[in-house]
């Protein structure tokens, strides 16, 4: 069983506990520092929740911070949903939702659309009827959208079929996108090197891994470290389709399948609501967090929600947290139903590429379920049958969906009992005056290869690579001065430029211009016009290294504002 450091109460750990430098512990404390400063900023921004154009959304003091805190006395709740995506069954395969013209198709179509975007006769999403949001009553077409953005219960996987269409190779993943943005931050190399251990293919190269100027062809620099950027949506992380050329399931690519999500959904869930806690879609249209209908985030919620204020008035309430190490964790098929033609138990076939089936936690305690990152199923080529051989329930494995359905994922919580119980607030609403919201920060180069970056997808739709981006916050040096930046925001007025300023002291910003760009702002299922805004940031040689919150004021704005925190890195040059 693999154990943490003993010092890991002191520093978020990578998920699974994971050492991806185990010859190198030079770069592994780089790696570990600079993921521990990714999540303790994403942990700020969740607590924070938002203060700016939303009520009764902000302050979640009841979600601590796991690295900062003794957790010896905490108790571990494994949180878990099934891997398919709960959404094509709601509004496709008759389970409550509807669809605009009642259209309910039968399981293969679904399986067929969760493996590869198309139902069986190859009707693709864009031409399924429009749904309609159970919380909210919008008509909208079905997303996320992406490569494969209806794998959208944070486990996502790519199918390598032979010739003849048998599935050779079913990868799953869980990773989430911004460990591989950490990673590369770190070193290339590694990443390149785990890719092609990971899928299998040495004939990975590290300039597919590349983020190209579209305007150029040429790779773009980032300036946080000075090399060329990562694509998340490269060659062979991009689609539900696995070849010798192309494809491949690293790590999450749906919009909303991203770690700095899930803390932030694990921080709204902290609040009681006045609906209580009995009934998982009410509550998430009360709290607003994630999308309803979903296996992951109505349950996930409710179960935050009900570790933080327990049904039972006579239980404690806690404080919670998703334990240390964060992450989303896939867990062990139930093998039960599988048959396979020379009776060979098909757990055999199962593999656990990274992450471990058992975890510790620093104070020797055994944490619950199972911490996969990546699995593979496939029969050695040994055997002389291929996966389509196999049966689940006595039907042959024609779709990984399949496989998915007989597995589930799992975010490990953890509850601090407390000697009060957490207030009850109202269900979130729209405040009468809004503030203007700071989203996310760039570095300029990178946010316009990202936004000019066209994303083929099944749904039809326009979308572009900035919403395959992280909220990692771009790194600036003291003494720099004049870097070009780039702030998305939502503003109430567009009338007029607003003012930036960030936190701490030491930086001065000049903001240059402004225009409207669509995308999808990490975490969201649907993309939408926000305001880019073009900013000159210089700081002071003397200016204090770390993280920093960002404000942004709208024209004619009155209220003090409230920064965003962790949107900023000023590093010692």
């Amino acid at each position: 069983m693999a154990k943490p450091s003993p010092d890991g109460v002191h520093h978020f750990l990578a998920p699974a506990n994971q050492i991806d430098f185990p010859e190198d512990p030079t770069a592994q404390k780089k790696l570990n520092e600079a993921w521990n400063f990714n999540l303790t900023g994403f942990t700020d921004q969740g607590i924070t929740g938002n203060p700016w154009n939303m009520s009764n959304s902000a302050n979640n003091t009841w979600y601590f911070n796991p690295a900062q805190t003794d957790t010896a006395q905490g108790s571990y709740a494994a949180i878990q949903w099934n891997a398919f995506p709960g959404r094509l069954g709601f509004y496709f395969g008759g389970q409550g939702g509807t669809n605009a013209k009642g259209l309910v198709l039968p399981e293969e179509d679904l399986l067929a659309l969760a493996d590869t975007g198309r139902t069986k006769a190859g009707t693709p999403f864009s031409d399924l009827p429009q749904i309609t949001n159970p919380c909210t009553g919008d008509v909208s077409h079905y997303g996320p959208f992406g490569p494969r953005g209806w794998q959208d219960e944070y486990c996502e996987w790519s199918v390598e079929r032979d010739s003849q269409g048998n599935i050779l190779r079913i990868d799953f993943t869980c990773e989430n996108p911004e460990y591989w943005n950490t990673l590369w931050a770190v070193d290339p190399n590694k990443v390149l090197e785990l890719y092609r251990s990971t899928l299998g293919k040495r004939q990975i190269a590290l300039e597919d891994l590349y983020l190209m100027d579209p305007s150029t062809g040429r790779p773009v620099e980032d300036p946080s470290t000075g090399r060329p950027a990562y694509n998340p949506l490269n060659r062979w992380n991009s689609g539900p389709v696995s070849t010798a050329s192309q494809g491949g399931a690293m790590h999450l690519t749906s919009t909303p399948n991203t770690l700095q999500t899930e803390i932030g959904l694990a921080s709204a869930a902290t609040v009681p609501r006045p609906v209580g806690n009995s009934n998982a879609q009410t509550l998430i249209c009360c709290a607003q967090y994630g999308q309803p209908a979903r296996n992951s985030d109505p349950h996930i919620g409710l179960s935050v929600n009900q570790l933080v204020a327990p049904p039972n008035p006579q239980r404690p309430s806690n404080k919670a947290t998703l334990a240390n190490p964060p992450g989303l964790y896939i867990q062990m098929p139930d093998f039960s139903g599988y048959q396979t033609p020379d009776q060979t138990n098909a757990a055999e076939f199962w593999t656990i590429v990274r992450g471990t089936s058992s975890l510790t936690d620093p104070d020797g305690r055994p944490m619950p379920g199972n911490y996969i990152l990546h699995a593979t199923f496939r029969v050695p080529p040994n055997k002389r049958y291929t996966v389509s051989d196999i049966t689940i329930n006595g039907q042959k494995i024609r779709w990984a969906g399949q496989v998915a359905q007989t597995f589930l994922m799992q975010i490990t919580g953890m509850g601090l009992a407390q000697p009060s119980r957490a207030p009850v607030q109202d269900c979130v609403g729209v405040p009468s005056t809004e503030l203007a919201q700071p989203l996310q920060l760039f570095h300029s180069s990178v946010f316009s290869a990202l936004a000019g970056t066209h994303v083929p997808n099944f749904m039809g739709v326009p979308m572009n690579l900035a919403s395959n981006s992280t909220l990692i916050a771009p790194t600036v040096r003291a003494g720099d001065t004049n870097v070009p930046m780039l702030l998305t925001a939502l503003l109430p007025d567009i009338s007029a430029l607003p003012t930036v300023a960030f936190d701490g002291g030491g930086i001065t910003v000049q903001v240059q211009d402004m225009k409207s760009v669509d995308y999808a702002v990490p975490g969201n299922t649907y993309p939408g016009p926000v305001a880019a805004i073009r900013i000159l940031v210089s700081v002071q040689a003397d200016a204090a290294p770390g993280p920093r919150g960002v404000f942004v004021t709208g024209a004619g704005q009155t209220k003090t504002p409230t920064p965003f925190p962790a949107a900023l890195h000023v590093a010692s040059r």
